[in-house]
C-alpha cells in the first residue's frame, strides 16, 4: 500500500472514531431551552425595603442562540428577608425569550441574591443569578435631629435655638 493510501486509511479512521465518539452527550434540540442570560438589572443598588430602579431581565435561547418563547421562568431570592418582594414570581417569555420581574428588596441592609430559573428544571444552564445591595435609609432631613426631639409633630423639649433658621 502507497503512502497515501495509508493516510487516507488514517484519515476515514480517525474521521469514523471521532464521528462515532459522542457518547452519553445530549444536545438540546431545536427549540429546547439551552441557556437562560442576563439581559439586564444586575449590580443596582437602593435603599433597603424600596423598589430597585430597573427590573431584572433575563434571555432564554436554544442551542443555537435562538430565543425561547412561552417558557416559565421563575424568580426567587436566596435565603429568608423580611419584606423582599418580587412581582411577578413567575412569568412566560415573551417573543424574544425575555422574562422580567420588578424587585422590592428586603430590609436587611446588605448582598441580596435573586435567582431566576426556567420553571420544573435541575439545568444549571437555566439559571441566572443577579445581585442587589440594600443600603441604609438616609434621613428623611439629610440627617439633621432637629425636630426629632420630644412629642410629635413639634420642636419637643425646646433645646432649639431659632438662630438654626437661616431660611
Amino acid at each position: 500500500m502507497s503512502t497515501s493510501g495509508i493516510r487516507s486509511a488514517w484519515a476515514a479512521a480517525l474521521v469514523l472514531a471521532l464521528g462515532c465518539s459522542g457518547g452519553d452527550l445530549t444536545l438540546p434540540s431545536d427549540g429546547e431551552p439551552a441557556a437562560l442570560v442576563v439581559v439586564s438589572g444586575d449590580g443596582q443598588r437602593a435603599e433597603a425595603g424600596t423598589l430597585l430602579e430597573d427590573p431584572l431581565t433575563v434571555r432564554l435561547v436554544d442551542a443555537d442562540s435562538r430565543p425561547v418563547r412561552d417558557a416559565p421562568v421563575q424568580f426567587s431570592f436566596v435565603g429568608d428577608l423580611p419584606g423582599a418582594g418580587l412581582s411577578p414570581t413567575t412569568v412566560r417569555t415573551d417573543e424574544e425569550g425575555r422574562a422580567a420581574a420588578i424587585v422590592r428588596l428586603g430590609e436587611v441592609v446588605g448582598d441580596q441574591v435573586i435567582v431566576a430559573q426556567v420553571a420544573n428544571t435541575e439545568n444549571s444552564d437555566l439559571r441566572a443569578r443577579f445581585l442587589a445591595v440594600a443600603v441604609a435609609p438616609k434621613d428623611e432631613d439629610g440627617g439633621k435631629d432637629r425636630g426629632k426631639k420630644g412629642s410629635k409633630g413639634g420642636r419637643g423639649s425646646g433645646d432649639d435655638d431659632a438662630s438654626d433658621d437661616d431660611d
